[in-house]
């Protein structure tokens, strides 16, 4: 129960004593009184009339208990157990501890995974032979992440375990370490027409770095809104385009629903290079285990694991050799899976899939 101040007390104490007094009296004739009185209270009369109904109307000068209302994000209780689902777990993801919040009567999203799957079932087919088929139309983009030139098992700031620091060697104790390792972001897309670009995914590291200006070059360069628009409208909307040149299909443009990717730029961006895409609210960017642009680029990271590169030029090539193992056929079976994908997600009630 909420505390009430003495003050709020002496007040409500003062309203009930009055309508007390005088049974016939309500809102207006109590809040015209305590403003014609010696000491009225420091409130404009609106404001007063409305306090004093909400005092009539409790008829106690102290707050009622609150109704079993229904836990929220902002109460304690829903923090409480968002932490002891997360903490120490293994595969403690978003949207798994939404679905056992979800499961728990706790409705922690306003639009559940579930929703969102059946609403693209819905929207784009469930069979290749039915009737409302579009997934051969699908584009489904997005970045691979960070490839570095060292092995992804390789640690190159060891730890030193010592007794005693002093014992440690000046030259490991103020050793130079790596915060940032050295490597490359490319940008890439999957069709049923097979990966986009056919040639090798774009090396976006190397275009941010073409976007600065001579005397900047060493500065690292973030891929800012305006940014993304102009790669759009200069790399992926080309390449797009050129994969379904040939063909009497429209492509239906997705990409990773980041909030930079929200903005109002970025929107109308994709709206004059694009015919059609599958709405932000709708292609959520939490589908790892669904989309199959995420398959391709987790395939060619685990193979690149164990390797070491000498330069930046070396690994591209490493990259672009394992992105032409994906065959138009490969790519076409992993688009026409994506009903089943988000099939096993409803399923689940929103948890990742199992073996993804």
């Amino acid at each position: 129960m909420p505390r009430i101040s003495e003050k709020e007390k002496e007040f409500g104490s003062i309203v009930l004593g009055l309508k007390n007094l005088n049974p016939s009296w309500q809102a207006p004739q109590i809040s015209r009184f305590l403003q014609q009185a010696e000491n009225p209270p420091s409130l404009r009369k609106h404001q007063l009339l409305t306090k004093v109904g909400r005092v009539l109307k409790r008829n106690t000068i102290n707050d009622k208990q609150r109704s079993g209302c229904p836990v929220t994000v902002t109460t304690s209780a829903f923090q409480g157990q968002v932490k002891s689902l997360i903490r120490l777990k293994k595969g403690a993801s978003i949207r798994n501890v939404a679905s056992i919040l979800n499961k728990k009567g706790i409705e922690c999203c306003p639009q559940t995974k579930s929703r969102l799957c059946q609403t693209l079932r819905k929207k784009f087919g469930t069979k290749k032979s039915g009737k409302y088929w579009e997934w051969d139309r699908v584009v489904n983009t997005d970045f691979s992440g960070k490839f570095t030139l060292e092995s992804f098992r390789k640690k190159k700031n060891h730890g030193i375990c010592a007794e005693e620091w002093e014992i440690i060697p000046p030259p490991l104790l103020n050793a130079s370490t790596d915060k940032f390792k050295k490597g490359i972001i490319f940008w890439g897309a999957i069709s049923s027409r097979g990966l986009i670009p056919a040639e090798g995914p774009v090396n976006l590291t190397k275009w941010l770095h073409q976007q600065q200006q001579q005397k900047k070059k060493d500065r690292r360069k973030y891929l800012t809104s305006d940014l993304y628009a102009k790669f759009l409208q200069q790399k992926s909307a080309p390449a797009i385009k050129l994969k379904f040149k040939n063909t009497n299909l429209v492509p239906i443009f997705q990409d990773d629903q980041d909030n930079k990717h929200r903005t109002n730029i970025i929107m109308n961006t994709v709206d004059t290079s694009f015919d059609e895409r599958i709405d932000p609210e709708v292609g959520d960017a939490k589908f790892a285990d669904v989309w199959p642009i995420e398959t391709v680029w987790g395939a060619i990271k685990e193979k690149l694991r164990e390797e070491t590169f000498e330069n930046e030029l070396q690994l591209e090539k490493r990259v672009v050799k394992e992105w032409k193992t994906f065959t138009v056929t490969k790519c076409q079976q992993m688009m026409e899976k994506i009903p089943s994908q988000l099939k096993l997600v409803i399923d689940q009630e929103g948890e990742h899939i199992n073996g993804h």
